[in-house]
């Protein structure tokens, strides 16, 4: 059961990769983000990942005669009184069905809904929110779960940066932190 696009709140992005997919452990690549959210804020995405994985269980149950079903790790985890919503996308690949190859990137606004420079590089602290699909599967080898697919991002809030230079600033080498000459 596929349900209809939803989208989260405004939430802290954390380790984003939106601007240029993550190639790291996919040889496709994937745009990947998690959302901090509050524990309120979650509420209804979580409600919806929990109703997803249910409807798969229900369908697993009737084919499979009531036996258990494994669960797969939940896309989203509780860390210290946030709520931590895992979003991806797989920047390439070929299509199961149709066998032709695709590649895709997330659209991504700014706060006037004004389409952001793909060159800006989206760093975690953002503040964004996220239209997701959740997308539940049935896999014999990791069992029931559910993945929120990454639709579209509108930043409220850009930090960006490089990757490059430092965020130190010159000091004088002569003093050590108690004032003292220092000798190198």
């Amino acid at each position: 059961m596929t349900v209809k696009p939803q989208t989260t709140p405004f939430g802290k992005a954390i380790y984003p990769h939106l601007s240029k997919p993550d190639y790291a452990f996919d040889t496709n690549g994937k745009y990947h983000v998690i959302l901090e959210l509050t524990e309120d804020e979650a509420k209804e995405p979580i409600d919806i990942i929990n109703d997803t994985i249910k409807d798969i269980v229900v369908e697993q149950h009737k084919k499979n005669g009531n036996k258990e079903v494994k669960r797969a790790p939940l896309p989203y985890k509780h860390v210290d009184g946030k709520v931590h919503l895992n979003f991806k996308m797989i920047a390439s690949g070929i299509n199961s069905k149709t066998k032709q190859s695709f590649t895709q990137k997330p659209r991504i606004f700014d706060h006037n809904l004004d389409p952001i420079d793909p060159e800006k590089n989206i760093w975690g602290d953002s503040i964004l929110r996220i239209t997701y699909q959740p997308f539940g599967y049935a896999n014999s080898a990791i069992g029931v779960g559910c993945t929120l697919r990454l639709k579209e991002v509108q930043v409220k809030h850009l930090v960006e940066g490089n990757g490059g230079g430092s965020n130190f600033t010159k000091v004088d080498p002569g003093t050590t932190t108690d004032g003292k000459v220092a000798h190198f």
